[in-house]
């Protein structure tokens, strides 16, 4: 078994993400590419055929919308996520690697914790001391998320960076294992486990 403890910063989130959209996202995008891209194309032979008529301008337009609709909104969503992961505070990762399966235990190390009401009015901060301790020990008492990943079960791919590994998980999940946060024997150690398990 091999256990490895690690944190991720933004830096790594945004260059992984953008690794899993080009192993996965960019290959379904290009073939509907390529279809706004023949409808602009008509668009503009139906315009310099008959400039009076509407079906080209309309064409042209439905093109360049979707193309650009289809290109930006990824990048939207990667801001998004990363705007959500620098509000949600410093997380601890501890990582199990088995035969069978690997074990990944999610600690909240740092969470600005505030505790609002909401009402008609809209929302407001709670100053009841006895609320705010309660939220406070119900924060404390929780205990580190563990996710299971079976081998076999689930669809893996491994890719090594200079300075990371990631784990993508049925084309929907994405785990970093920064090389900062690793000692040479666990790195050489982590990449023979992906190749061994053929990740």
């Amino acid at each position: 078994m091999i256990e490895i403890t690690y944190n991720n910063n933004t830096d790594e989130i945004r260059r992984a993400y953008s690794l899993f959209r080009r192993k996965y996202a960019v290959l379904r995008m290009i073939p509907l590419t390529f279809m706004f891209l023949i409808a602009v194309v008509f668009g503009v032979d139906f315009i310099i055929r008959d400039p009076a008529d509407i079906k080209g301008y309309i064409l042209v337009a439905l093109g360049l919308g979707m193309l650009i609709s289809f290109w930006t909104r990824p990048v939207m969503a990667q801001k998004r996520l990363i705007a959500t992961i620098e509000e949600m505070g410093e997380e601890n990762y501890t990582a199990r690697f088995f035969d069978d399966r690997i074990e990944v235990d999610t600690e909240i190390v740092e969470a600005e914790t505030e505790v609002v009401a909401i009402s008609r009015f809209g929302v407001d901060t709670v100053e009841n001391p006895e609320v705010l301790e309660e939220a406070e020990k119900e924060l404390a008492a929780a205990q580190p998320e563990t996710t299971v990943i079976k081998l076999g079960a689930e669809l893996l791919y491994a890719l090594e960076e200079a300075d990371m590994f990631c784990l993508f998980v049925n084309k929907a999940l994405i785990y970093i294992f920064p090389k900062r946060c690793l000692s040479d024997e666990q790195t050489d150690s982590l990449r023979k486990y992906f190749e061994e398990k053929a990740i």
